[in-house]
């Protein structure tokens, strides 16, 4: 008798309660996805173009142009992957390597499809397509004596490799170019994570950056440089550094640094010594695009020495 009294009371109260959960449910569903679409198409502070917002500059601060790529389709993702559908004219800075000349390159194989226009005394170069413009432009990479790479932004290789590090920052910036020290896997560890964090603590920071790749997965693995560098009060630049198997080509500018400009994408464009001015003066740098996930980067990885 007992046991039935307490099942009919328990019975009428879960049956209240799960109506008025129910209730509840019918009053916040509506609100809540009206409120998630609400916030969902809300465009991002860079897509919200306007006469009276800045727009925002997106840049691949490290990409290379190996020989197994396709020049057209490496543009074609470097346009599409730094949004240039969105009325912007996304930057390529292409690194080459010791016996490379990729901005020669492009000049032959570019009017196959594309318009190219040479810039800034040979400097760079604008890749005219059908539905806008890219600019790429002139970057070195060294590999430096204590076997860590250094790039050079904006400049022409102009001494060999194994110079000291310290030394090639100073010559990069000397040509006026920017000089940044990209993480690598397995380079900023041991002696030649030391040397490292010497040239952050002696280098002069106007001119110095150091470097975010896309290999460097969203878990990890963590750098302390990296943090180190941002105390230090030196930036961080972000870029995809495309390894050489051709199925990376379609990385470039999946992974990059976005800037809010404080003039026209016009006044930036017209030399390298704007673009280099609004790097420099940059207020805030922010990443644009995503790292690899953690199986993509060891897939990358792998490929890579094992061709």
């Amino acid at each position: 008798m007992i046991s039935c009294c307490a099942f009919r009371w328990f019975d009428c109260n879960f049956v209240g309660a799960k109506e008025k959960i129910l209730n509840v449910s019918q009053w916040i569903r509506p609100r809540f996805f009206r409120r998630l679409r609400l916030v969902s198409s809300k465009p991002s502070k860079c897509s919200r173009r306007s006469h009276f917002s800045p727009p925002c500059l997106r840049i691949d601060t490290h990409a290379h142009l190996y020989d197994d790529y396709s020049v057209k389709e490496w543009c074609l993702a470097a346009f599409r992957n730094l949004g240039g559908d969105d009325g912007g004219a996304p930057v390529v800075f292409v690194m080459d390597r010791h016996g490379q000349c990729s901005l020669e390159r492009l000049r032959r194989e570019v009017p196959a499809f594309a318009e190219w226009h040479d810039l800034w005394d040979g400097r760079a170069g604008m890749v005219r397509l059908g539905n806008g413009s890219l600019l790429v432009v002139q970057g070195v990479q060294y590999v430096t004596s204590e076997r860590i790479e250094v790039l050079g932004l904006g400049v022409e290789r102009a001494f060999p490799d194994g110079a000291p590090a310290a030394e090639c920052i100073s010559r990069i910036v000397e040509l006026g170019g920017l000089a940044c020290l990209p993480w690598s896997p397995g380079k900023w560890l041991g002696s030649r994570g030391k040397v490292v964090r010497t040239i952050l603590n002696t280098c002069p920071a106007r001119g110095l950056f150091v470097g975010d790749i896309s290999i460097r997965s969203q878990f990890g693995p963590p750098s302390s440089l990296l943090r180190y560098a941002r105390k230090r009060g030196v930036p961080v630049l972000f870029g995809t550094d495309p390894l050489p198997p051709k199925s990376d080509e379609d990385l470039v500018g999946s992974f990059g640094t976005q800037i809010a400009l404080q003039r026209s994408h016009q006044e930036v464009m017209r030399s390298w010594g704007d673009l280099k001015g609004e790097i420099l003066s940059a207020v805030k740098i922010s990443r644009w695009g995503a790292r690899n996930s953690p199986l993509r980067a060891t897939r990358r990885f792998i490929s890579s020495v094992c061709r």
